[in-house]
């Protein structure tokens, strides 16, 4: 069930929770931690897509997400979707994947080439005190005319990295409204 998220973005939204439970159960040979987690019905399209390689359930996560967009957006323009940029290299990028299908589901144009990230740090590894990622996202091209951007994000955690793309958007007098759109939230 669609949650509505407020920060920086004009209407924000994230589809559900990642997990319903996680408990630790321990370490690995290696000293990993180990998990015994449940997943939502999105969390678990999520995780099978982000971290067991299954690319091909970003087309069941954008029909999941349908309905909810549909009613959402339908007094919306939007000129652009553009995904948030992914903090680690990957073969292929599950936020571009799905951010494309939904672009593609809804006739809107798509770009993955506006944003990029310039570092490495991930919010979720911060402490509170020092987390501050200003700086960390560039956008690489400036609108040509007054638009509205869809921002796509896989997860929502603190927000961080998502309020500073905002941000960074926002600095061009040609972007008027971004939405922001999380799938899952992470605890």
């Amino acid at each position: 069930m669609p949650v509505e998220i407020f920060g920086i973005w004009d209407e924000g939204y994230v589809i559900d929770n990642y997990s319903v439970s996680s408990r630790y159960i321990g370490e690995d040979p290696f000293g990993f931690r180990q998990f015994d987690t449940t997943y939502t019905e999105i969390g678990k399209l999520l995780h099978a897509m982000k971290y067991n390689g299954h690319f091909d359930t970003s087309e069941r996560i954008v029909d999941y997400c349908y309905d909810f967009l549909k009613q959402w957006l339908a007094d919306k323009t939007i000129d652009a979707v553009i995904p948030v940029p992914p903090t680690k290299d990957r073969t292929a990028q599950p936020v571009y994947l799905i951010a494309s299908g939904m672009a593609s589901r809804f006739g809107f144009p798509y770009t993955e080439e506006v944003l990029e990230k310039t570092s490495a740090a991930e919010s979720k590894n911060m402490d509170k005190q020092s987390k501050n990622l200003h700086g960390t996202v560039v956008k690489k091209l400036n609108a040509k005319r007054k638009c509205n951007i869809l921002l796509i994000d896989d997860f929502f955690s603190t927000g961080e990295t998502a309020t500073e793309c905002v941000r960074v958007l926002k600095e061009d007098e040609l972007i008027d409204k971004v939405y922001y759109l999380a799938i899952a939230k992470t605890k």
